[in-house]
């Protein structure tokens, strides 16, 4: 069933299919901690402010999470009912519940004491929210800084409105500030010692990973050559550029599949080329599925090398691989199959990855992430924690709003020491 389908009724009748599992496996591997026969026992007793207050007590973005998490390798996948007829549809009925609440009026969180102590946050992606709101819970007195002027991060940024509108967002804002987090908007932190200085107790980094990749590639400077966090961004602000007739999209990760969808709905022809096989692609498959059902077209075992036209790009010049079987210390490596190729088209985008825009000074790892100890998530400066996307590399919403929580559990030791 389609998760805009759900009714009152309807849900009921979902929830009703859950087995109520005495060790609920599906509980296992949600990050943030969403526990799914919890709340779907609310919905089956009736009892909606109950499943809201559930939920958001794990999970702050829970209905940003209930339309871009990949429920389907989650906890979908180990949804007993799956032995039986199908799994339950864990993310339509948390959906459901956080679509009712934005219908129905924000059932406003309990408030804090503010006992704690000053602590700053640097960035207001999910990592960031997810922190601040755990420390504000814990009592303490948080600013988060952002420098953009809109909370969200990649959420708000990047994600296109057709799989998370812009309204869900802001809501989720406004409950955090409900429970006392301060957001100061266009306030770009470069050195977080200062806030140190300043008089904060302890300061939490959670930028993300928001710097394009470049490849070597010739012709990369060629107009119509774009970034897919540049696209994404210029559609999400609903100025997105002149993309032509057919598009050439290089990558297989989600941002990828997001910046084919864009190009595809717009009315190009889109064309993903990707160096590996649709089951080694990064992208979670029912993302992949959603661009193929879309008529977005896929070429695999696709390396591109150079970029040519005069003007403006015009093509993109490739070769058939086939990948060598990895062998232990060997470099992997693989065989071209045929001659190049061509692959005509009006504009390039590129989705290659995305890394630190910056390490704040402070010790990175030799993969260029920022460096924490792993139990503390304390940086190489006192004081200092990190989280999210930028100490663990790309993931979730639900990873990152989890890893933002753990941080501030531990922050929050720290500053009862």
């Amino acid at each position: 069933m389609s998760v805009e389908a759900y009714t009152q009724v309807t849900a009921k009748l979902e929830a009703n299919r859950c087995l109520m599992c005495a060790d609920p496996p599906c509980a296992c591997d949600c990050p943030a901690g969403v526990d799914p026969r919890a709340f779907i026992r609310k919905i089956r007793f009736d009892n909606m402010d109950g499943a809201v207050r559930m939920l958001r007590s794990s999970n702050v973005l829970a209905g940003s999470c209930a339309r871009i998490c990949p429920s389907g390798a989650l906890c979908g996948n180990k949804c007993t009912a799956k032995g039986l007829a199908r799994p339950i549809d864990i993310r339509g009925l948390q959906r459901f519940v956080m679509d009712w609440e934005m219908k129905n009026g924000m059932i406003e969180p309990r408030s804090p004491s503010r006992e704690g102590k000053d602590v700053a946050v640097i960035g207001a992606g999910p990592a960031g929210l997810g922190a601040a709101a755990e420390l504000a819970i814990r009592g303490h007195r948080v600013t988060l800084f952002e420098r953009d002027e809109a909370a969200g991060g990649m959420l708000r940024a990047c994600i296109p409105s057709f799989r998370l509108p812009p309204e869900v967002v802001e809501f989720e804002i406004a409950f955090i500030k409900k429970l006392g987090v301060e957001i100061r908007f266009g306030q770009a932190i470069d050195d977080p010692k200062r806030l140190i200085s300043e008089g904060s107790a302890a300061v939490f980094i959670s930028t993300g990973l928001s710097k394009s990749r470049e490849a070597d590639f010739v012709g990369r400077e060629l107009p119509g050559v774009y970034q897919a966090l540049d696209l994404l961004r210029l559609a999400k602000q609903g100025v997105p550029p002149e993309l032509g007739k057919r598009v050439v999209v290089i990558g297989g990760g989600d941002t990828a599949l997001d910046a084919a969808r864009v190009a595809r709905k717009a009315g190009s022809q889109v064309l993903v080329l990707y160096r590996r096989t649709q089951l080694e692609m990064p992208a979670y498959p029912e993302e992949v599925d959603a661009a193929w059902d879309e008529g977005v077209e896929f070429y695999f075992r696709t390396v591109v090398h150079s970029f040519i036209g005069k003007g403006n790009v015009s093509g993109a010049k490739c070769v058939r691989v086939r990948w060598r079987e990895r062998v232990r210390g060997m470099a992997e490596g693989y065989d071209v199959e045929g001659p190049e190729f061509t692959v005509a088209c009006d504009s390039v985008v590129m989705a290659l990855g995305q890394g630190l825009e910056s390490d704040f000074h402070l010790r990175a790892t030799p993969q260029g992430l920022l460096a924490v100890d792993t139990q503390s998530f304390a940086t190489s400066e006192e004081g200092i924690f990190a989280g999210g996307d930028m100490v663990a590399g790309g993931g979730t919403a639900a990873f990152a709003v989890g890893h933002g929580k753990l941080a501030a559990i531990r922050m929050d030791e720290y500053l009862k020491r």
